[in-house]
């Protein structure tokens, strides 16, 4: 359940009060393979190499289909990596840099997760349409249209209905 969620100007952020311990959640909430199946009406999809690990300096790519971005390849990239406790991503797309953080706090009845979205301007691969993703960023419109707590709590949903069918599957 989503327990609080906050928007600003450049950040928001949710909580998720999960029943399931940090171990259990970890994979389900990190891994690049469950976000497009966890997501609501996706408008991308991943490549995913088939070494890849949840480490610091690892990536994937999201190759966006949806009308406003079709075409746009975005990095993903591991920056930091705390098993079971932080994941720290970043990715730039429409002259946007999109830091994720990821916070699994253990607590006796699951785990208190937390999801903050920052944005900031960048230069990276700038075209001059670019700077309506700016104007979009600087006057809290950005998260306006991007941050919308139901898909948010869909997609909770989904990965504690697939945590729930991986346990008890053994």
């Amino acid at each position: 359940m989503i327990i609080r969620s906050q928007r600003k100007y450049r950040k928001t952020i949710v909580y998720f009060l999960s029943k399931y311990q940090p171990e259990q959640v970890w994979e389900f909430l990190i891994h690049p393979k469950y976000i497009e199946e966890f997501t609501k009406d996706p408008c991308f999809y991943n490549k995913i190499e088939s070494d890849f690990k949840i480490e610091k300096g690892a990536y994937w790519v999201e190759v966006h289909t949806g009308e406003d971005c079709s075409g746009d390849i975005v990095k993903c990239q591991i920056v930091q990596s705390d098993i079971n406790k932080r994941l720290r991503t970043v990715r730039y797309q429409a002259g946007i840099k999109n830091s994720s953080t990821y916070e699994l706090n253990k607590l006796d009845q699951g785990t208190l997760i937390s999801e903050e979205q920052k944005f900031s301007i960048s230069f990276r691969d700038f075209k001059g349409i670019n700077i309506v993703s700016w104007i979009m960023m600087i006057t809290g419109l950005l998260t306006r249209f991007s941050f919308k707590p139901d898909e948010d709590l869909y997609w909770f949903k989904k990965m504690e209905n697939a945590i729930f069918q991986n346990i008890n599957k053994v």
